[in-house]
């Protein structure tokens, strides 16, 4: 055989994923083990369940919705951000106020997307979130933007949300 035909297997971006709503990760599931570039690593369905899922090999990117059966996926985001520190952690849930916007990014995580999007924009989103983009939903980004632009004075969590907005226009270099 002739070794210059023989080809490098691609890069996969491994997935896992902490969400109680079991349409939302048969959807995203889908679409993770359709993606030629991602392989689904883990699922899990509840905090605890998310916490022990952290005790296995670690992920590339780590899905958490905020909103679980059993307490708060930020207490997973806070934990995965100490285990798996090459891991890159993204919200993907209903809440977009922002208080659990701060919370999250201030736990560890470097993505915020609300369940709005379609699993085809978080596939992209977890592209981008490997290769060291930051995805957040446009409509916290305008929501930020609309406290700014109105004078309205920030709150501490809004200018450090400011900050954050401002390093994801500025990727990181890609870790592949």
């Amino acid at each position: 055989m002739d070794p210059t035909s023989i080809s490098p297997e691609p890069f996969s971006i491994h997935v896992a994923i902490v969400e109680d709503d079991a349409g939302f990760v048969d959807a995203l599931s889908k679409a993770v083990e359709g993606a030629p570039d991602m392989r689904l690593t883990g699922v899990a369905g509840s905090r605890a369940g998310g916490l022990a899922l952290l005790d296995g090999p670690p992920a590339d990117v780590l899905l958490v919705d905020l909103g679980l059966p059993d307490g708060s996926g930020i207490d997973v985001i806070h934990a995965a951000a100490r285990q798996w520190t090459a891991c890159s952690i993204m919200v993907s849930t209903n809440f977009g106020d922002e208080t659990h916007v701060m919370r999250s990014i201030e736990a560890g995580a470097a993505g915020y997307l609300l369940k709005d999007s379609s699993a085809a924009r978080i596939i992209e989103e977890i592209r981008s979130l490997a290769s060291g983009g930051s995805p957040i939903s446009p409509i916290i980004a305008r929501q930020i933007l609309a406290r700014f632009r109105q004078g309205t004075p920030l709150s501490p969590l809004a200018r450090s949300l400011l900050r954050f907005l401002r390093r994801c226009c500025q990727p990181e270099k890609k870790r592949y």
